[in-house]
């Protein structure tokens, strides 16, 4: 089997596996999913942003790739600004062998404590459960 037929962000492309959503976006190249809500909400403005092709790491991607994923991470960011963000934060990292950005709003009124990283651990951050989820997801 191969390293793609295994990988669980491969599997969620094919529409397939625990991680399976809609796409916000997607073309030949890159994709953009929300995080979907665990349990019973989710934190708002929580987006991945992921090559098509099964690359594991940043030096995998080709070129294209590269001007893709940075194109596509910039407009999430700007629309996850015109939904209120006050700041929007991009990650590479995680123990996934499939290269991914987390782009990730931060909302006004999050404590500095909560900046950077842990910004969606902030307890009173904007979240919804699945109604209130696929609309937000709408709008973005």
């Amino acid at each position: 089997m191969t390293e793609a037929a295994r990988c669980a962000l491969c599997e969620k492309h094919r529409g397939a596996g625990p991680l399976a959503a809609g796409a916000l976006y997607e073309d030949d190249l890159v994709l953009a999913y929300h995080a979907a809500p665990d349990g019973h909400d989710g934190y708002l403005g929580y987006v991945f942003v992921e090559t098509r092709r099964h690359a594991a790491g940043l030096a995998e991607r080709t070129d294209d790739e590269v001007v893709a994923e940075a194109r596509l991470t910039a407009r999430v960011a700007a629309a996850l600004e015109a939904l209120g963000a006050e700041h929007v934060y991009a990650f590479v990292l995680d123990h996934v062998a499939h290269h991914h950005a987390h782009v990730v709003a931060r909302h006004p009124g999050a404590p500095r404590e909560f900046w950077g990283w842990r910004v969606d651990e902030w307890p009173d951050a904007p979240r919804a459960h699945a109604g209130a989820f696929d609309d937000y997801c709408a709008r973005l």
